[in-house]
């Protein structure tokens, strides 16, 4: 039976259920066109020898009855002609039979499913703006609810509504598994309408409580056991509707263990570009990093000297490796655990956070707003793990940090400090060089760039190896600063450079820089320091390679 409401069509028996529009509108289509004139009178009929019975008409397979706005009704009986199978009605009055047309055939002979609308909820997934879910279980039943609001949040410049828990506790949802989890559950679908009895269905007692709040409405779905011979369907329905149907149950499986599958997996979601500053602390020391001006692209950092940090004075440091850094630490997101049971669910590795733990902090400065995150023992023992926990949240994420390179651990100014140790400005040049042997003083190469731009040099520094060597001091840069002993076995050479200034500047516009250099470590790498700095690095292996060659006894 079908019945037009305000709200649009409706399936009334054998079950209620919103009716498909579309296959509605092809039967109206086909009974505009169900026309008297095109039938022939029932008494002609029997004079020529044929009755009702030969028109399938007697016990007639359908009763029409169609009602109008007005309240008047139409009841017509329709068969099928046992010779043809053809279908002719029989109207009202029982005056006229009508031969019927296939596609009218066909629309009477589709099954109750048929007129139905597939979709469970009518809220629609862009306008779910809650969920709450009741599980019961032997241990209890567990509430969990789940909201989608714009709420400012530390580290975000503009904030559109993003789904966060309500019950039992106020922490962000994880963003893209909540987004599939509701889209899902919006266009969830009942396979197939039954008549069980309650105690098959379990819906008097239901497992799940399914509640889904739209614009100004609320749809309550309630999940029972499953169907007989069926272990992949559930019973469910409506909680305004009596009607029984069948859904598949791993369409469900997120949202019977909603905490664990909809956790927020990024223990820290921030824009790592309006981070202005952060301070590291690890075995009760500390480093602080302060963002200088300038857009984030390009913003220049510095190792200030803070109360209690381990540097001893202000450097700048390495913008790129900062920006790596941040960028990671917004990226963390929690590994995935194996599931408990074959076919379970692969879940986020999210836990309550431990206390007490000690570890390593990293407090990320927004102006004057901070995020404080911890980094512990993962206590699965994970290869390249930690337990992330960002203070005030109350869960924390076991998160892969090698891509940090120990960044959240390393307190040691010398980690952080700018790799570019020397660079020329533009215009200016090296103009001389001088290689000295540390252990007797001897000179072992000189170089000097002459007015007509030609080098002329002597012993290891010949024109070539000089003319190449002072192109490559333009920019010294170091691949790392080590702070230890690396192997080096002590300063074996004394580099010295002469810088001059951009033509016009005059002869007086000569500057002096002195390296320190080991016996090459390989023929690219190299142990270095300037005689102003205290700090040592490792040459970057372009420039290594050219001066390595020369720091050996046989010379190139």
């Amino acid at each position: 039976m079908l019945e037009k409401r305000n709200t649009g069509w409706r399936l009334t028996e054998p079950f209620d259920w919103p009716a498909n529009i579309w296959t509605v509108q092809r039967l109206l289509d086909e009974l505009r066109f169900v026309s008297a004139e095109t039938g022939f009178d029932a008494a002609e009929a029997k004079a020529n020898g044929s009755g009702l019975k030969d028109y399938g008409l007697e016990a007639p397979r359908w009763t029409l009855k169609v009602t109008a706005e007005t309240g008047a009704t139409i009841e017509a009986k329709i068969g099928v002609q046992p010779s043809t199978s053809h279908h002719f009605l029989l109207t009202d009055d029982g005056k006229r039979i009508i031969p019927l047309p296939e596609a009218m055939a066909a629309a009477l002979a589709a099954k109750p499913e048929s007129y139905r609308v597939d979709k469970i909820f009518e809220i629609a997934d862009f306008e779910a703006r809650a969920v709450s879910v009741r599980h019961r279980s032997k241990d209890g039943e567990v509430v969990t609810a789940l909201t989608s609001e714009a709420r400012p949040r530390i580290g975000r410049r503009v904030q559109l509504p993003e789904w966060r828990f309500e019950t039992p506790y106020d922490a962000l949802a994880d963003a893209d598994a909540t987004a599939r989890a509701v889209a899902d559950l919006t266009n969830l679908r009942a396979s197939k309408f039954v008549a069980l009895a309650d105690d098959v269905t379990g819906l008097t007692a239901p497992v799940l409580r399914l509640s889904l709040e739209g614009n100004g409405r609320r749809q309550v779905l309630l999940v029972g056991k499953a169907a007989p011979g069926q272990p992949t369907m559930l019973c469910a329905r409506l909680e305004e509707n009596n009607s029984v149907f069948l859904v598949e149950a791993r369409l469900l499986a997120d949202w019977f263990a909603a905490r664990e599958t909809l956790a927020a997996s990024r223990p820290a979601d921030f824009d790592s570009a309006l981070v202005t500053g952060f301070t590291i602390a690890a075995g009760g020391r500390t480093i602080t990093l302060h963002r200088l001006e300038g857009a984030a692209a390009e913003a220049r950092w510095e190792i200030p000297v803070a109360p209690g940090s381990t540097a001893t004075k202000r450097r700048e440091a390495d913008a790129r490796l900062v920006g790596r850094f941040l960028a990671g630490l917004s990226q963390l997101r929690a590994t995935r655990r194996a599931p408990a049971v074959d076919g379970g669910l692969t879940l986020p590795a999210v836990r309550e956070p431990r206390t007490g733990a000690t570890g390593q902090t990293v407090e990320l400065e927004f102006g004057a707003e901070r995020i404080v995150l911890g980094f512990t023992d993962d206590p699965d023992n994970g290869a390249g793990t930690r337990l992330v926990h960002a203070k005030g949240s109350p869960l924390a994420a076991i998160c892969d940090v090698t891509f940090l390179d120990g960044g959240h651990q390393n307190v040691e100014p010398s980690a952080w400090r700018r790799r570019t140790v020397a660079a020329l400005p533009q215009g200016a040049r090296v103009s001389g060089l001088r290689l000295t042997a540390r252990a007797d003083g001897k000179v072992v190469g000189e170089a000097r760039l002459g007015p007509d731009g030609n080098w002329a040099g002597t012993g290891r520094l010949d024109p070539t190896s000089a003319r190449r060597l002072a192109l490559g001091l333009a920019e010294v840069r170091a691949t790392a600063f080590p702070g230890r002993d690396v192997g080096a076995g002590g300063w074996s050479y004394e580099l010295r450079v002469t810088d001059q200034a951009a033509t016009g500047a005059g002869a007086a516009s000569e500057t002096i820089r002195t390296y320190l250099c080991s016996a090459p470590l390989n023929d690219r790498s190299l142990l270095l320091r300037d005689e102003t700095d205290d700090d040592d690095f490792i040459l970057e292996p372009t420039l290594a390679a050219l001066l390595a060659p020369l720091l050996t006894e046989a010379g190139r």
